[in-house]
This record gives C-alpha cells, sequence and structure tokens, in this order.
C-alpha cells in the first residue's frame, strides 16, 4: 500500500513536471492560471487532470476541442513515478529519498527542456542548487557536496570554453547541482557515465545523419540520465565495476 501511495505521489509530481516543461520557457507561471488545453485554451477539470487514466479515457484527445494530446504527458507521469519508486526502494524513507525525488523532478523537467528548446533554465538549476547543498548536509555532507559541485561544474566550465558554443551555460549549471546532491564520489561517476552516454548518443546523431560535426549536442538528458543513476545507483556501479576489474 505504500508503495502504491509513491507511485501516486510520482504520478502527480509528473502531472505538474508537464506543467513546468510546457510552461517554463514561455515565460509562463507555474502556478496560474490552471490548467488549460494548449489548443483551444479552455481550463481543464478534475476529470481531465487524473495522471495517465485521463490521456487514456479521452485517447488522447482534448475533450473540448477533439485537438491531440501529446502522449509525452503519460509518459512523463509514468517516467517520474517509476523513478520515485526506484529511489524509494533504495533509501526507504529517508533523507536521502527526499532529496532523490526532488533531484529526479529537477532532471527530468531539465532533460525535457533542453530536448525540446536546447535550454536548461535558470528558474530551475538555481532553486535545485540550493536545495542540493541543504539536503547534502544530511546526506552526502556539505563538504562533499562542494567538492562534488566544483569538480563536475569546473569540467564543464571547461568544456564550454573549449567548445566555443558547444555546450551552453545551463549544461554548467544543472553539472554544479548534480554534483551539489550526489557528492564528489557521485559527481565523478556521474561525469563518467555522461561522458559515456553521450559520446554514444553523438555517435548515433552523426551516423544517422541527424547532426552534423558542427552541430550542438543538447546535453542535457544525458545529464540527467547519468546524474540519475549515479545519485541512485552509484555504490552499486561502483561495486561491479570494481568485482569485473578483479578479474583481470
Amino acid at each position: 500500500m505504500f508503495m502504491f501511495l509513491i507511485v501516486l505521489l510520482g504520478l502527480i509530481a509528473g502531472s505538474f513536471l508537464n506543467v513546468v516543461i510546457y510552461r517554463l520557457p514561455l515565460g509562463e507561471s507555474v502556478v496560474w492560471p490552471g490548467s488549460r488545453c494548449t489548443g483551444c485554451g479552455h481550463s481543464l477539470g478534475v476529470g481531465d487532470l487524473v495522471p495517465v487514466l485521463s490521456w487514456l479515457w479521452l485517447k488522447g484527445r482534448c475533450r473540448y476541442c477533439g485537438g491531440k494530446i501529446s502522449g509525452r504527458y503519460p509518459v512523463i507521469e509514468m517516467v517520474t513515478a517509476v523513478a520515485f519508486l526506484l529511489v524509494y526502494l533504495k533509501g526507504d524513507m529517508s533523507c536521502y529519498t527526499v532529496g532523490g525525488w526532488i533531484l529526479s523532478s529537477i532532471l527530468i523537467a531539465c532533460a525535457a527542456i533542453d530536448y525540446d528548446e536546447g535550454i536548461i533554465p535558470n528558474r530551475i538549476t538555481y532553486p535545485g542548487l540550493i536545495l542540493g547543498f541543504f539536503i547534502s548536509y544530511f546526506t552526502v555532507g556539505l563538504p562533499s557536496a562542494f567538492l562534488g559541485a566544483l569538480l563536475y561544474g569546473g569540467i564543464l566550465f571547461s568544456a564550454a570554453l573549449l567548445s566555443r558554443g558547444g555546450m551552453g551555460g545551463g549544461d554548467v549549471k544543472l553539472a554544479l547541482l548534480i554534483g551539489a546532491f550526489s557528492g564528489f564520489e557521485g559527481a565523478v561517476l556521474a561525469f563518467i557515465l555522461t561522458s559515456m552516454m553521450g559520446g554514444v548518443g553523438a555517435v548515433y546523431l552523426l551516423t544517422s545523419g541527424k547532426a552534423g560535426r558542427k552541430t550542438a549536442v543538447r546535453f542535457g538528458p544525458f545529464l540527467a540520465a547519468g546524474g540519475w543513476l549515479a545519485y541512485v545507483y552509484g555504490a552499486e556501479i561502483i561495486n561491479y565495476y570494481l568485482t569485473w576489474l578483479s578479474y583481470f
């Protein structure tokens, strides 16, 4: 029953993240006015806002204008719910789990916005960085959080300077945030995982013809994936790697 409540919390959080992902790039408030159809502008009722189920019941269409509702809305809700559940299964009810839920929400929103618009809003990263340092006092410790933020943020800041626009300031701020939540060891692992995934993603884009050598890669989704894995499964990944090395 408690895990069901965690999933429900994740679905509700995912529903709110959909609002954040849509409105922040437009400079709109995420609180007021209430939810409305992006096509006809009609205010949505409670029955239109039940996570996942409303989209399925309405067959991906607006109840009022019949316009198509993107399938990404239920996807974001389900991804958030799964992330919340996995964090809880790892940390039970603890400051680590609360921090993981906050970090998951931030990373999902930043990844989606960067994928769509090529930006990572300061309205997410600045408050998120403050929250990361606050929560680190109860989890990885403030010294580790500062070192992690400086390390990861410093590496990406250097990369941004060298790439001359290939990497943006939003990526640097998101790296700072991830380092604050994950601590020094988590930041090191996040950098390694993100580099690997980013490299594979870049090769795919180049070989598939979807990007050229001068195309700026939207790095936010890779940062989000690497940061989340490092925070939630960092110890397991490191232990697995050390065990694998022991065979050689």
